[in-house]
C-alpha cells in the first residue's frame, strides 16, 4: 500500500473504523486466572523505577521580529558541560525554512555536520534538522535560529508569530556524565482534585542501572548541584500553560530538605493528559553549568468506580463468580480491569492461596446491587486443595485506556456465599496438574469453542494480518513478502491499546479458521493486549503449529520519545496527540496486567542503526532523547518484552521511512521469516 493516503482510502478507513467499533461491542472478555506463584507479577510498578533520564534539553522556539534587521529570529544561550559531541536539533514543520547558527563564548566553533530527518513515532513524524559538533567547547553557547521571510505568508506560522507561541522546538544534547532523573511520586493519585507530586534530581550515568537490572525500590543517588532552578512547564488538557516551581525544601513531597531531590505539585483540575516538562538548570559538581529537561505525559482521570470491600460469590458446576460490591460509580462509567488474589481454606482450617483472577468487566447490577465481577474456574480451587470459606486481597480496579488504578485495596475481605459444594473429591480429566486453557482464560464463547482445534492451516480461510502502529499513514510491511497476508488499516489514528485490540479482533472476525499477526510498533502491543483480554479468532491459531503473534520495533516498555513528541505536538498544534500506552509510565502500568503465560506466546524482533561510524544514529534528533542503541523510536532498554521470545536483532534497519537506514518492515529476509514462522 502506498504511504501517501488518498481521499478514497481515507474514506474507507473511516468507514472501517466505524464498523469495527460497532462490531467490537460483541467481543467477549476472558476470565483470566493463574497460580499464586504469579502474584508478584501483577504488583503496580514503582514509579521511581520507571523514571525518565536525560542529558538533553528540549525548549520551545518562539520567534520575534528582529529590532535591528528584517529577520524573524530567536536567540538563546545553552550551557555545554562536556567536550564530547554536541548536537542541536530543530523540530518543526517549517524546518526547511529555518537556519541555525551557534558559537561558544570562547570563540568560533568548527562547522557542524548537518543531518535532515524526521522525529516522531510511526506516522506521527515531524521534520527535523540536526547540527552536530564532534567536539564542543565547554561553556555557554549562543544559539540563533532565523526564519525565512517567506514564512510570513504561511497562515499558521504568522498566527504563531503574532501570538508569541512556539513555532518549533530546539533539542540540545551533550552526553556528559550528569543527567536528570524524574518520576511521579505515585500512580494512585492521578485524579481530578488531587495534588500530583513530580520529583527530579541530578544523577550520574555511571551509577544508573538499566530497567531490567533494577532491584525493588531502586533509585540512584542524588548528586548535589548548586544554583539550581527547577521548574515544571505544564500544558493542561485544554491547552492552558503554566510554570510550577520545584523545591528541595522537604515540603513538596521531595523527602528531606536540601537532599538534592526537587518536588513540584501539579494541581489536577480536569480530566485528560497533562504535558509536563521538567526543566533543570544548575551547576554540576565539576563547576560547569548544565541544562536538562524531561517530558512526562500525566493522564488524569476521576475515581469513577470505588468498591465497598464486600464480596459475594455464587457457584456453578465448575465456576466461582465473585461479585465485588461497588460503593460509588459515576454515570456512564466504562468497562474496567479488575484484578484480585483469591484465598481458600485447607483441611487443617488454614488459609491458603488459590489463584489470581483478572478480567475486563462492566459495572453491572446483580440483585439490585452494583458490582464488578470476576470468574474463577474451580479447578484452581481443587488444585490448591482448598475449600470455603474464601477471601480476596490486593484488589485493583484500573482504567482500561490508561491502566491508571482508580481503586486499590491491600486489605483482605471475606467472601460471603451460601451452599458451597466442595470440588476436591471430583474426578478431573485432564488431571489437576495440567493447567488448561479454560483455567487460564475462562470458557470460550460456544461458537468459538466449536471451532477450536478443528481448523486446517493448509486449506482453511485463516490469514496472517499485518498490523501497523500508532498514527500510521500506510502499511509499513511489504505485502509481497507474505504469501497469505491481509492488511489491517486504521490510518492516521491514535488509539488506546484496548480500542486498537478490539478493532483488530473485529477485522479478524472474517477469518473463521483463525488469524495470526505480524505487528509493527504499537501494533505488537495491541496484539498482545487482544491475546490477553479478549476471546477472538486469534485464539484459534493457538491450537495450530507456528507463531501466533510476531512483532518488530514494538516499545513494550514504552519509549522516551512519546513525551517529547506529545509536548511538541501540543505546543505547536500538530500530530496525532498523546498516547499514554507508549510512555514509560503508561507502558509499565499496562505491562503489570499482562500475564507471563501470554507474553510467552509472543516472538519479538528489534533493530538498530549501523555501528562503526564516528556518530551512529537513525535520527540524530531522536538520539538526543533515546538510550543507545535505538531504531529511531524505541531503544534497546525498552523494546524488550520480559517473558517473551526474543526472535532476532538486526543492525542497519531503522523504525520507519525517512531515517538514515531503511525501514525495518521492509527487511525482506525478516519478512519472509515472519511469513514462514507464522501459523497462517
Amino acid at each position: 500500500m502506498a504511504r501517501n493516503t488518498k481521499s478514497a482510502l481515507a474514506f474507507f478507513a473511516l468507514c472501517f473504523t466505524l464498523f469495527a467499533m460497532v462490531s467490537s461491542a460483541n467481543l467477549t472478555p476472558k476470565n483470566l486466572a493463574g497460580p499464586p506463584s504469579e502474584f508478584a507479577n501483577f504488583l503496580l510498578p514503582n514509579p521511581k523505577q520507571v523514571a525518565q533520564q536525560s542529558n538533553s534539553a528540549l525548549t520551545p522556539i518562539v520567534f520575534t521580529q528582529s529590532k535591528t534587521s528584517n529577520n524573524i529570529e530567536w536567540i538563546t544561550t545553552i550551557p555545554v558541560d562536556a567536550s564530547e559531541q554536541f548536537t542541536l536539533s530543530i523540530v518543526s514543520n517549517f524546518t526547511s525554512l529555518l537556519t541555525l547558527t551557534a558559537s561558544p563564548s570562547s570563540g568560533k566553533a568548527a562547522s557542524p555536520v548537518v543531518s535532515h530527518g524526521v522525529f516522531g513515532i510511526d506516522g506521527n513524524m515531524i521534520p527535523s534538522t540536526s547540527y552536530l559538533w564532534k567536539s564542543a567547547s565547554v561553556g555557554e553557547w549562543t544559539v540563533k535560529v532565523t526564519a525565512h521571510v517567506s514564512l510570513l505568508a504561511t497562515e499558521h506560522f504568522a498566527r504563531q508569530l503574532q501570538g508569541q507561541t512556539p513555532s518549533a522546538f530546539l533539542l540540545a544534547m551533550n552526553p556528559s556524565e550528569f543527567q536528570i532523573y524524574t518520576y511521579l511520586e505515585s500512580y494512585n493519585n492521578l485524579f481530578v482534585g488531587q495534588q500530583i507530586p513530580v520529583l527530579a534530581m541530578l544523577t550520574s550515568s555511571q551509577e544508573a542501572l538499566p530497567v531490567g537490572a533494577r532491584p525493588e525500590g531502586y533509585m540512584p543517588s542524588a548528586i548535589k548541584a548548586t544554583q539550581v532552578t527547577a521548574t515544571m512547564d505544564v500544558i493542561s488538557p485544554q491547552g492552558q500553560t503554566s510554570a510550577i516551581p520545584m523545591f528541595d525544601d522537604g515540603l513538596h513531597s521531595d523527602g528531606a530538605a536540601d537532599d538534592g531531590i526537587y518536588g513540584g505539585l501539579l494541581q489536577a483540575t480536569e480530566v485528560g493528559n497533562y504535558m509536563t516538562s521538567v526543566v533543570f538548570l544548575g551547576t554540576a559538581p565539576t563547576g560547569d553549568d548544565l541544562f536538562r529537561t524531561t517530558q512526562h505525559i500525566i493522564p488524569v482521570t476521576t475515581q469513577y468506580v470505588t468498591l465497598s470491600g464486600a464480596v459475594q460469590a455464587t457457584q456453578s458446576d465448575d465456576e466461582l463468580t465473585l461479585n465485588f460490591e461497588v460503593s460509588t460509580v459515576q454515570s456512564g462509567a466504562p468497562n474496567v480491569r479488575l484484578y484480585a488474589e483469591v484465598y481458600g481454606t485447607n483441611s487443617l482450617g488454614e488459609q491458603v492461596p488459590v489463584a489470581w483472577v483478572q478480567g475486563v468487566t462492566p459495572v453491572q447490577k446483580v440483585n439490585n446491587q452494583y458490582v464488578v465481577q470476576a470468574v474463577l474456574n474451580t479447578r484452581w480451587v481443587a488444585l490448591a486443595n482448598a475449600t470455603a470459606p474464601f477471601a480476596v486481597a490486593n484488589v485493583l480496579v484500573s482504567d482500561m485506556n490508561t491502566f491508571v488504578p482508580v481503586y486499590q485495596s491491600t486489605e483482605q475481605s471475606a467472601v460471603k456465599m451460601a451452599n458451597y459444594v466442595d470440588v476436591r473429591a471430583r474426578e478431573y480429566v485432564p488431571a489437576l496438574n495440567v493447567i488448561t486453557k479454560e483455567m487460564r482464560d475462562g470458557k470460550m464463547p460456544a461458537e468459538l469453542a466449536a471451532r477450536y482445534g478443528k481448523t486446517d492451516a493448509a486449506s482453511g480461510n485463516g490469514k496472517l494480518i499485518l498490523v501497523h502502529g500508532y498514527c500510521s499513514d500506510g502499511d509499513p510491511f511489504t505485502p509481497t513478502d507474505f504469501t497469505n497476508a491481509v492488511v489491517f488499516s486504521d490510518l492516521r489514528q491514535n488509539r488506546p491499546h484496548d480500542v486498537f485490540a478490539q478493532m483488530i479482533a473485529a477485522y479478524g472476525a472474517n477469518y473463521t479458521d483463525g488469524f495470526s499477526i505480524c505487528g509493527h510498533s504499537q501494533g505488537g502491543l495491541a496484539s498482545l493486549h487482544l491475546l490477553t483480554f479478549y476471546h477472538s479468532n486469534l485464539d484459534l491459531s493457538l491450537a495450530l503449529p507456528g507463531r501466533t503473534v510476531q512483532s518488530i520495533g514494538s516499545p513494550y516498555q514504552g519509549t522516551g520519545l512519546a513525551g517529547s513528541l506529545a509536548t511538541i505536538g501540543s505546543a505547536i498544534g500538530i500530530g496525532c496527540s498523546a498516547n499514554d500506552g507508549m510512555t514509560l509510565d503508561g507502558a509499565a502500568l499496562w505491562l503489570s496486567s499482562i500475564p507471563m503465560e501470554k507474553r510467552a506466546i509472543i516472538y519479538f524482533t528489534t533493530t538498530q542503526y549501523n555501528t562503526g561510524g564516528l556518530v551512529n544514529y537513525c535520527n540524530l534528533a531522536a538520539n538526543s532523547v533515546l538510550k543507545w542503541p535505538n531504531d529511531g523510536v524505541t531503544d534497546s532498554e525498552h523494546n524488550q518484552l520480559p517473558g517473551a521470545n526474543f526472535a532476532n536483532h538486526f543492525k542497519g534497519w531503522c523504525h520507519t521511512v525517512d531515517m538514515k537506514a531503511p525501514a525495518q518492515c521492509t527487511n525482506q529476509d525478516n519478512n519472509k521469516n515472519f511469513n514462514e514462522q507464522s501459523v497462517w
